[in-house]
């Protein structure tokens, strides 16, 4: 296994204390492991490797997992790696594979060597060998920047049936926007192709130059007269960045966009709840994850919890007390789920069943939950006290 260090180091130091600031410690900071894999490659007519980072559990677990491509790839798989580490940690995207296709020598992009070989190279044998190798679901999404950007989008033209996201980074489009334009197009209008995702970024017209801000529009304007049937497209500024620079930041907005299907509804309010389809629009949305990404479709606690306290706070408070019901059914070792029921209840005045709600939250919580939690909950559990008090 390959030992993946990030290209920095972590100085440790004390500042005003000459004695202690003397001892300065130097510590390398490592973000996980990868493997290296050599391939002889035909297409290229060259040695090229693989590095391959796998999710944590992944020996453990019998699951398969969506896969991470990323076109010159030893300049883009440490910040990969840390983006969706994070993201996956907030429920924002899915564990994944990454894959970085690394470059010969660091000396040439990869689209330099021939759109049409360096696709080979990816079709019949990256992509052959990761397949063949790792527990794949064959949801794939790729990642490129400048040259590596456009063959990212080219391929979304060209040959859609390999990836299902596409993110891309400071393309050079000046010279073929129309002509992949017109390949989307037609792409679009066959049944057979399926929903697919693409996020595009540009910094400014003084970083890229005249020639790629002019495409890039063109590329944008066309895609908003007359939009593609089934690409959810997200484009995107990143006006306080250079060429060089927008790979990071594009990434990270970019890896987000493309996994939205993924990612839990959150509403700022019940109309925009209702406009979301309610229930229902929850539940569709539940199904088609569940197909996606093939895992569970039933609701997630976090999310019916996130509902039910929106429901109480817009002053619906049936429709939070059936959710809350439903929590605390589903989930009875849950204790947030009994602590809002006793909350509903509170609301409702309906003191007796408010304290035994809060009574059970308080109870679980000195099991599972953290002191904050658990110090939350009793206070919940003393105001209804406190009322019933008042009240005899």
């Amino acid at each position: 296994m390959l030992k993946i260090l990030p290209p920095f180091l972590l100085i440790v130091a004390c500042i005003g204390l000459p004695a202690i600031a003397s001892n300065v410690v130097k510590e390398t900071i490592s973000i996980g492991e990868a493997s290296r894999i050599p391939i002889d490659s035909k297409a290229l007519a060259e040695n090229r490797s693989l590095l391959i980072y796998l999710p944590d559990n992944y020996s453990e677990s019998k699951k398969s997992y969506p896969v991470l491509y990323l076109i010159d790839g030893s300049r883009h798989f440490n910040h990969a790696i840390s983006s969706t580490q994070l993201l996956q940690k907030q429920q924002r995207v899915p564990e994944l594979i990454i894959v970085a296709i690394s470059n010969k020598d660091n000396m040439l992009h990869d689209p330099e060597h021939g759109k049409e070989k360096f696709t080979l190279f990816i079709k019949n044998e990256v992509m052959t060998y990761v397949n063949k190798n790792y527990r794949t679901t064959g949801l794939n999404t790729l990642f490129g920047h400048t040259r590596a950007g456009w063959l990212t989008i080219e391929l979304l033209a060209s040959h859609p049936e390999l990836f299902r996201n596409y993110i891309s980074a400071s393309a050079p489009l000046q010279y073929d926007q129309i002509d992949i334009y017109n390949k989307i197009i037609a792409n679009s209008k066959t049944k057979k192709t399926p929903d697919k995702s693409l996020y595009f970024t540009l910094s400014n017209e003084a970083e890229e130059s005249k020639l790629y801000s002019d495409a890039f529009n063109n590329f944008v304007k066309l895609l908003t007269e007359n939009p593609p049937k089934n690409l959810d497209w997200h484009y995107e500024f990143l006006t306080n960045h250079t060429h060089m620079t927008t790979s990071i930041p594009a990434f990270y907005n970019g890896i987000t966009h493309v996994f939205s299907s993924y990612q839990a509804p959150r509403f700022a309010s019940y109309r925009a709840y209702l406009d979301f389809g309610g229930m229902q629009g929850m539940e569709a949305h539940y199904n088609k994850r569940a197909k996606i990404y093939g895992i569970d479709k039933n609701i997630p606690e976090k999310t019916l919890l996130n509902l039910a306290s929106l429901l109480l706070n817009e002053g619906k408070t049936e429709e939070s007390l059936n959710v809350f019901l439903t929590l605390t059914n589903d989930f009875p070792e849950s204790a947030a789920s009994f602590s809002g029921l006793g909350q509903v209840y509170h609301s409702m005045k309906q003191y007796d069943k408010s304290i035994i709600a809060h009574q059970k939250a308080v109870s679980l919580s000195t099991k599972l939950n953290p002191d904050w939690q658990q110090e939350r909950f009793q206070s919940r559990l003393n105001k209804v006290n406190e009322i019933v008090q008042l009240l005899n």
